[in-house]
């Protein structure tokens, strides 16, 4: 058992972060009608703000590839790679796996380039901006 009044707020907001993890992989994501799967939308996002992962867009959902999948635009994309995803693709980026983190085969090579597997095109990859002051 665990005294949550004892825990200092790093403490407490590692522990939220365990339990919505936790509470993500419970969850059944088959045969869902699309309000169910749209509830459990929120909740991934809700799990991946608390974790501090920030995206420009992660709203826009469509049927594609037999499923519903949700058009990811992650801030850091030195990370987090943009794409469609799978709502448990999404839930596994809640545990810090899955595809849309960057893998090492992505990283750019010398001259900022990473070649993208899927049509054969390169892109050049900006270098991050300072952070605003």
């Amino acid at each position: 058992m665990v005294d949550i009044s004892s825990l200092d707020q790093y403490e407490l907001e590692q522990l939220r972060d365990a339990v919505n993890r936790r509470l993500l992989l419970m969850r059944h994501t088959t045969r869902l009608t699309l309000p169910e799967l749209l509830r459990l939308f929120d909740d991934v996002k809700v799990a991946l703000r608390d974790q501090g992962k920030e995206w420009w867009s992660l709203e826009t959902w469509q049927w594609r590839d037999g499923g519903i999948r949700f058009w990811l635009n992650p801030r850091d994309q030195a990370q987090y790679q943009p794409g469609w995803y799978s709502i448990d693709e999404l839930i596994a980026w809640t545990q810090d796996a899955g595809p849309v983190l960057v893998s090492f085969d992505d990283e750019p090579d010398d001259d900022g380039e990473r070649p993208d597997a899927d049509a054969g095109v390169t892109f050049t990859w900006l270098p991050p901006s300072p952070p605003d002051h």
